[in-house]
């Protein structure tokens, strides 16, 4: 476990031994209840300080009446104690240990302005983004007139909210999809001041466990009861009774019913699943073409070189010349077959190297790779051959007759007008051309990251477009929170629109809610021209 593991690291750090009595810690003995902890070198009721600069493992039985003192404290530093030498000594003489650890061992003042300030410092992320949005938010937000105060924005440590997930039994699975987020900024929002200060007095009952007698507080000299401190509530502090209950149920797919028994949420009360809002993108960028340029062959053939490697017996039928160079088709396919069909190993340069047919092996060339031919439906021409489209900008929907078309835009359709079949036709499943003209009825572009419902027979597809099947037609989306449990990758890949019964356009504001686009004027493909 995660604790053995920290106790293993500062035993060796400590080779091997206790440093508040500087005898041995026995190995065989480190992972027994009692016999060894892990305790805070600043308390962390006063520092808030969890690293790893500011742990060490120590005798159960030397760490009694520690309470929340420092060892400056606990060992009568300030009169120079005799212990206080030995623990100095220890620490200056273990080169293992690092300097900010050293100085957090050997640290003399701490009182209550210093740990104040080492407290503040440890909840604060000093990072200069989070300094300077802080800034940006207490200066150029309206607060309201009763708000007083210097301090109006408190930034968190990650180590901070790290803590708290964890002792709230929030686990946070970057996998589920993109709500973490959403988890982190509720645990932000309910860590107030208030909390903190509880936080502190719960530290400080754990640390104050094994003392016996009455006890003087090092940071403001008071006699403090003991018995009445242990009273303090013995669970982690919460924001309140069922904060975790109520967060989960917000991030479910379904939190009406997970909300339901939870009081303050009866009948009646609408409740919307949390929805990860994302701005979609607009800007024509991407490369215009495929770098893979084809040489044009008859019809709307085009052929590519392809390494033998990428082949599979299922290309065979597809190379340039395969019904006359016959000797070497079969070549490649014993040696395919050979290495069941894969490639990579029939081709890997531990294999012999293919050559072609001939009288004279040794001197015939070397085959490294063929030319596929495919069938090429749309393309770019370049340098007297074809390269397929680049980057898509967006898809134009249209209506006709119940059915929906989808019509892709390339980048390239926005700097050249004089190319084939640019923007004037739409995919059909059977791998047709569909050409507009006025008798359909133009909806909305949908670009990256548009939110689009598709209505299905018997099921409903919702989600953030994320790109079009040149072969079929279909549409990607990708599901709202990207959650990789759900659909392949995080995506509804493959969704048909040709017979769907609606497909609706939404709007996501900054909170997740949705409008409804009902009508768009179509923009100009080549945007330089009228």
């Amino acid at each position: 476990k995660g604790q053995d593991l920290q106790k293993w690291r500062l035993f060796r750090e400590q080779l091997d031994q206790c440093p508040y009595c500087q005898q041995a810690l026995v190995i065989d003995r480190m992972f027994e209840a009692g016999y060894s902890q892990i305790y805070h070198a600043l308390p962390y009721s006063r520092s808030f300080d969890d690293s790893m600069n500011n742990k060490v493992v120590v005798h159960t039985k030397c760490n009694q009446d520690k309470g929340n003192r420092t060892p400056y404290e606990m060992f009568d530093g300030a009169n120079d104690g005799e212990r206080w030498q030995r623990f100095e000594a220890w620490v200056q003489g273990n080169k293992s240990i690092r300097q900010a650890k050293r100085n957090r061992l050997l640290r003399v003042n701490f009182g209550v302005e210093e740990s104040s300030e080492f407290r503040d410092r440890n909840l604060n992320d000093t990072r200069y983004i989070c300094r300077e949005f802080k800034r940006m938010v207490e200066t150029d937000l309206a607060w309201h007139a009763d708000s007083n105060g210097a301090e109006r924005c408190i930034v968190l440590s990650g180590q901070l909210t790290s803590l708290l997930r964890a002792r709230w039994g929030l686990v946070k699975v970057r996998a589920d999809g993109d709500l973490h987020h959403a988890l982190d900024a509720a645990v932000i929002a309910a860590t107030s001041r208030g909390l903190v200060k509880r936080m502190s007095d719960y530290s400080r009952r754990n640390e104050m466990s094994m003392v016996r007698d009455q006890y003087i507080d090092p940071t403001s000299g008071e006699i403090l009861n003991v018995e009445k401190l242990r009273q303090i509530e013995e669970d982690f502090p919460k924001p309140w009774t069922h904060f975790r209950n109520e967060l989960l149920g917000h991030l479910s797919t379904d939190p009406a019913t997970n909300l339901g028994a939870l009081p303050g949420y009866g009948a009646g009360r609408e409740i919307l699943p949390v929805r990860v809002s994302r701005a979609p993108t607009r800007r024509g960028l991407g490369a215009a073409h495929q770098e893979t340029i084809r040489s044009i062959r008859t019809g709307s053939q085009s052929a590519v070189k392809t390494p033998l490697a990428a082949l599979t017996l299922k290309d065979l039928e597809n190379i340039a010349g395969y019904d006359r160079d016959t000797a070497l088709i079969e070549a490649i396919r014993t040696r395919l077959e050979a290495f069941g069909g894969d490639g990579k190993k029939a081709f890997d340069d531990r294999q012999p190297l293919l050559r072609k047919p001939s009288k004279d092996p040794a001197r015939a060339p070397v085959i490294r790779s063929v030319k596929l031919l495919s069938v090429q439906k749309s393309g770019i021409p370049i340098r007297g051959g074809i390269a397929s489209n680049g980057a898509m900008l967006r898809v134009d929907i249209f209506t006709k007759d119940g059915k929906y078309h989808a019509v892709p835009v390339y980048v390239a359709d926005t700097v050249k007008a004089e190319l084939p079949n640019r923007g004037v036709v739409a995919y059909k499943p059977e791998e047709e051309w569909t050409l507009m003209n006025d008798s359909h009825e133009f909806l909305f572009s949908l670009y990256p990251n548009d939110c689009v419902t598709i209505r299905l027979k018997g099921e409903v597809k919702e989600g953030y477009f994320s790109g079009l099947d040149r072969a079929t037609g279909a549409v990607s989306l990708w599901i709202h929170d990207r959650n990789q449990t759900i659909g392949k990758d995080g995506q509804w890949r493959g969704v048909g629109i040709k017979t769907a019964l609606a497909v609706e356009k939404y709007h996501v504001d900054l909170l997740g809610k949705l409008h409804r686009v009902h009508g768009e004027l179509r923009q100009p493909i080549f945007p330089h021209k009228t």
